[in-house]
């Protein structure tokens, strides 16, 4: 005879599996492993490139941002709220996106807003420079 499912103990085996798995890969190449991966959407307009990031309950200043070229790298961590979870659906730990812009930005320009949990990150495209004819 079958056994009912116990979601939650199964939601928490499930979670201890992607722990040893995030271990070995620890392991093998020696990078720290990110719990989980935020969803983004990247727009275009015509000086800006607009990165949106979802980060349910992550605070600003457990945010890190990195930009190299037209590389940018987020990072960060989400923490448990108090109480006991009876539901823990959203991804908890630390976090890390890298996404390839489609073309340069000027550095140090980024400016970011997190607001209802979506951080909005808005890069000053680099204009191109006229070539001498």
């Amino acid at each position: 005879m079958l056994e009912p499912l116990n979601r939650l103990e199964t939601l928490r085996k499930l979670r201890e599996l992607q722990e040893r798995i995030a271990q070995l890969a620890h392991q093998l190449t020696g990078e720290e492993p990110a719990a989980w991966t935020p969803r983004v959407d990247l727009l275009e307009d015509e000086e800006h490139y607009v990165l949106l990031v979802d980060l349910p309950g992550v605070r600003p200043e457990d945010l890190e941002l990195l930009e190299e070229g037209s590389r940018i790298t987020l990072a960060g961590v989400r923490y448990p709220l108090p109480g006991t979870y009876l539901l823990e659906e959203r991804p908890m730990g630390t976090f890390q996106r890298t996404l390839d812009l489609p073309g340069p930005i000027e550095e140090g320009t980024a400016q970011a807003n997190l607001r209802q949990g979506v951080l909005e990150i808005r890069f000053k495209k680099k204009k191109a420079r006229a070539l001498p004819l």
